[in-house]
């Protein structure tokens, strides 16, 4: 089995078992990507640009967010290693997009531009099928989380983050957290001083 030097595990272990690509196919694939570093606190998409690429985390992290009605910083979500990140809509559309999009890290990163995945969509086939998945994958996980949104409480909202991200706490400030929990900072720092209180009672 061939071995992908610099490019993060998962990726290559999803092209091979979710997109059925073969090593040399991945070689391939990988050739219409452009490996980029991107600085902390740099934006990769500001509201009124149009999306041009689409983006994998080889390394970092990065948050998209928007600015509401009061200039309020309101967090949609974080993206860690193996995930794409930017806006779909304004890609396709394009149509300027409504989101920031910024690095938490000093990041490194695979971009590829819609003239480049057309070509790599008519050169390995399979992965236009692989990509349809990766949008319904993030169609469904913003309804999920939206659902969560309206139905959970604080509690089981900053519980569930925990579960599915691990290591946000050591690579997230907290009053981002709280942003993308819909909570005040205040509030965030009381929930996790009571479930802490909890845990060591128990």
């Amino acid at each position: 089995m061939k071995i992908f030097q610099g490019i993060h595990p998962a990726i290559v272990e999803s092209l091979r078992n979710t997109a059925l690509l073969t090593d040399d196919e991945i070689s391939e694939t990988m050739s219409y990507f452009e490996r980029r570093c991107i600085k902390k606190k740099k934006f990769i998409l500001r509201a009124g640009e149009v999306s041009r690429e689409k983006i994998y985390i080889n390394k970092g992290c990065f948050r998209r967010y928007l600015i509401d009605d009061h200039d309020k910083e309101v967090i949609i979500n974080f993206g860690f290693e193996e995930w794409w990140v930017g806006d779909l809509e304004s890609f396709q559309n394009h149509r300027p997009s409504i989101y920031y999009i910024q690095a938490m890290e000093d990041s490194e990163v695979f971009s590829i531009n819609e003239e480049n995945l057309h070509l790599l969509f008519k050169a390995i086939p399979k992965f236009y099928d692989f990509d349809n998945r990766i949008i319904e994958k993030s169609h469904f996980a913003m309804l999920k989380r939206l659902a969560m949104m309206q139905s959970s409480s604080p509690e089981e909202k900053y519980l569930s983050l925990l579960n599915k991200y691990p290591q946000i706490l050591q690579r997230i400030p907290l009053y981002y957290i709280a942003s993308y929990l819909g909570m005040e900072p205040e509030s965030l720092s009381r929930l996790r001083k009571r479930l802490c209180n909890k845990e060591k009672k128990s």
